[in-house]
């Protein structure tokens, strides 16, 4: 009997051993650890400074705060809705639940081969926080998240929101811009000016003096330089204090190059205080046609109703798509003043 119990507590003593020599190499995991691995929202948001997201297929932007959106996305003001909701998400989200060992294997898989990368930094480059989201559960009110390092998925959402998360992020190239371009302030304005290359006599350019505007033709018209009630051309302008377009079109390579073939229906010229002038030449676009110009009267063609505007902004270096109703409100004449 003694010597049975001496063998089992040698074969238990060996294995007590045999399983510290393993596992020595590891640390103990401390309650702090534990509680990083489970931790996906900041809280305080004021510490983020950069975000950066990519995916499998080779998208990434990097979101670092500044410019006049209050973002930047790669270099150039970021859309503010946007990055309203990329604030809640990396403000709020959180654990919603814990899932089965026999869900973990099918998270881990849809995270490793559909996940995106979510990193935070703060100011001084310090990353916050790093974690991949992938697809969302059946019912919709969950998405499959892991820590960044960590081998535990767990299901996160955001408490006041019921969906992907992931689609928050998942916004790719010029889809992250900014989309206001005028943001006009008619108090502050120095030049103001539509050219009608086809319609010169409704062509004109503003100039502020003092307190007092003055209009002039844009061409040799005959009509008279004329100062004009600064009510009118504050009126005016308040059309430009935001002004979207619908979306960025650059890489409509065969529409930039026909545009870039005709006269514009018009350019319009914006001048604050302070600031670089901002300039829009705005095309028109017609159901089935192409831009061209009339051979016999140089007008523009029309083979169709007009669907869109299409302009070059940014000093020609972007291409947008513009609404119709919208856009027309923009174009007032030397007349309305």
């Amino acid at each position: 009997m003694n010597r049975t119990l001496i063998l089992l507590l040698a074969v238990l003593l060996l294995g007590g051993i045999a399983w510290w020599a393993t596992s020595s190499d590891k640390k103990p995991v401390s309650a702090d650890e534990r509680a990083e691995i489970r931790r996906f929202g900041i809280s305080e948001f004021d510490q983020v400074h950069k975000i950066f997201v990519a995916d499998r297929k080779g998208h990434k932007v990097t979101l670092i705060r500044g410019g006049i959106s209050g973002w930047m996305a790669d270099g150039k003001p970021a859309n503010e809705n946007i990055m309203k909701n990329v604030r809640d998400a990396v403000q709020n989200m959180d654990i919603r639940s814990l899932p089965t060992e026999k869900a973990k294997p099918h998270m881990i898989k849809d995270l490793a081969t559909n996940g995106i990368l979510i990193q935070v930094f703060n100011k001084e480059g310090k990353k916050l926080r790093g974690y991949y989201l992938g697809s969302g559960t059946y019912n919709e009110l969950g998405t499959n998240g892991i820590i960044e390092g960590s081998e535990e998925p767990y299901v996160v959402h955001l408490p006041h929101f019921t969906g992907n998360i992931r689609q928050r992020f998942t916004h790719w190239d010029d889809e992250w811009r900014d989309k206001i371009y005028f943001r006009i302030k008619p108090e502050n304005i120095e030049l103001f000016s539509i050219e009608y290359p086809r319609q010169r006599d409704k062509s004109f350019k503003i100039t502020r003096q003092g307190d007092k505007y003055f209009a002039a033709p844009f061409y040799e018209t005959g009509q008279q330089v004329r100062e004009v009630p600064r009510a009118g051309v504050e009126s005016a302008l308040t059309r430009y204090e935001k002004y979207y377009v619908n979306r960025y079109q650059s890489k409509d390579e065969e529409g930039m190059a026909a545009a870039s073939e005709v006269l514009p229906f018009a350019t319009i010229m914006v001048k604050q205080k302070g600031s670089a002038p901002q300039e829009m030449r705005v095309y028109p676009r017609y159901a089935g046609s192409t831009f061209t110009n009339d051979p016999k009267t140089g007008e523009v063609q029309q083979s169709g109703g007009l669907e869109a505007y299409n302009a070059f902004i940014n000093d020609g270096e972007d291409w947008v798509l513009l609404n119709v109703e919208t856009t027309q409100e923009l174009f007032v004449g030397f007349n309305s003043f």
